[in-house]
């Protein structure tokens, strides 16, 4: 992945609105954690890419109904099965949603953000979109997931891109 941060798409739509391939539409719309399902499919792993506090996006701030320029920890990983780049995600999580029992949440380094969210109490998916193009990093063109997270009450952003080489290795099973 390139070092220039991955940033957010404004051409989010919701699932039912776009035209999705079906075996595409079970992975978007699934409501489970997409950590489980890739472990489900071989090796899996985290390589951590960076991880930053700064102002999210306008377009970032407006899903997780921020004003004004608060902050929040920006972790950008590629999610890997069989050594093979399958996901490229981008977390955005607010400060203010990292207080008390979330405080782990930043501090995840190379593990997974979805063991900690489907931990109990388990967050919930509060918004889904979803959009078609390029990745952030320039593969594809690839699908994309974007879940507004609640846990504990605080809200968080999280982005996947589906690589394509991750059709080819759920294709093979």
């Amino acid at each position: 992945m390139p070092n220039s941060p991955l940033d957010a798409d404004p051409k989010w739509r919701p699932l039912d609105r776009l035209t999705v391939p079906p075996l595409i539409r079970d992975w978007l719309g699934d409501p489970g954690s997409l950590t489980a399902r890739l472990r489900r499919h071989g090796t899996f792993h985290v390589r951590h890419n960076r991880s930053l506090v700064t102002v999210p996006v306008p377009f970032e701030r407006e899903q997780l109904h921020q004003s004004g320029r608060r902050i929040a920890l920006i972790r950008e990983v590629t999610l890997m099965l069989r050594d093979t780049p399958v996901v490229e995600a981008r977390s955005v999580l607010p400060l203010l949603s990292l207080r008390w029992a979330n405080r782990n949440l930043a501090h995840m380094g190379g593990r997974s953000l979805g063991s900690e969210l489907y931990r109990y109490p388990e967050a919930h998916r509060d918004q889904v979109w979803v959009r078609y193009g390029l990745s952030p990093a320039g593969r594809g063109p690839c699908w994309g997931r974007q879940t507004r997270f609640v846990k504990r009450g605080r809200p968080l952003l999280v982005a996947e891109y589906f690589l394509p080489a991750l059709w080819s290795l759920v294709g093979e099973q």
